[in-house]
């Protein structure tokens, strides 16, 4: 195997995790959700926040169906990552919520990159052991409908559909 093949071998993939988690200039967001895809699998790590960043945008630029969508996330059996994600961060400010979660896609996918890369090359990259014990729900498990209410917050983002009536 040639040299320039050898530097994926043992590659921590959760390494710029680790250090955006640590880093106290980078916003408290991205932070925490850094941090909290640490050990993720990294491709349905990846497709999880691709899924779940899709909502956010839809919903601050007013779509109904982000709405859904979310609903639908957070109320579908599986392990709790993308639960865990939302949590994190709702009741935050709904612009930095997108951007956070924008963050974290383009992180999980510079990380799914080099996961599969390695793999492609027949090498072994390293990560974190996956934080989820069990692919069901902890707990019980919420029933949402898109019709759910949002915070005033998120007001200036949401069509008068998506308000709360008066």
């Amino acid at each position: 195997m040639a040299l320039q093949n050898l530097w994926l071998e043992g590659i921590d993939v959760d390494a710029a995790l680790y250090d955006i988690r640590d880093d106290d200039t980078q916003a408290w967001e991205v932070r925490a959700l850094a941090g909290a895809s640490i050990g993720i699998d990294p491709i349905a790590g990846l497709r999880a926040v691709i899924e779940l960043s899709t909502a956010m945008e839809r919903i601050v630029r007013g779509e109904i169906e982000g709405k859904t969508q979310l609903a639908s996330i957070l109320g579908r059996a599986g392990d709790d990552y993308q639960r865990c994600l939302w949590y994190t961060v709702a009741g935050r400010d709904p612009l930095a919520v997108a951007t956070s979660f924008g963050e974290l896609e383009k992180l999980m996918a510079a990380r799914a990159m080099l996961w599969v890369e390695a793999d492609d090359r027949g090498l072994m990259p390293a990560k974190s052991d996956n934080p989820y014990w069990t692919a069901a729900p902890e707990g019980p498990r919420a029933i949402f409908s898109e019709r759910f209410e949002l915070g005033e917050h998120w007001t200036p983002f949401l069509p008068s559909a998506l308000l709360p009536e008066d």
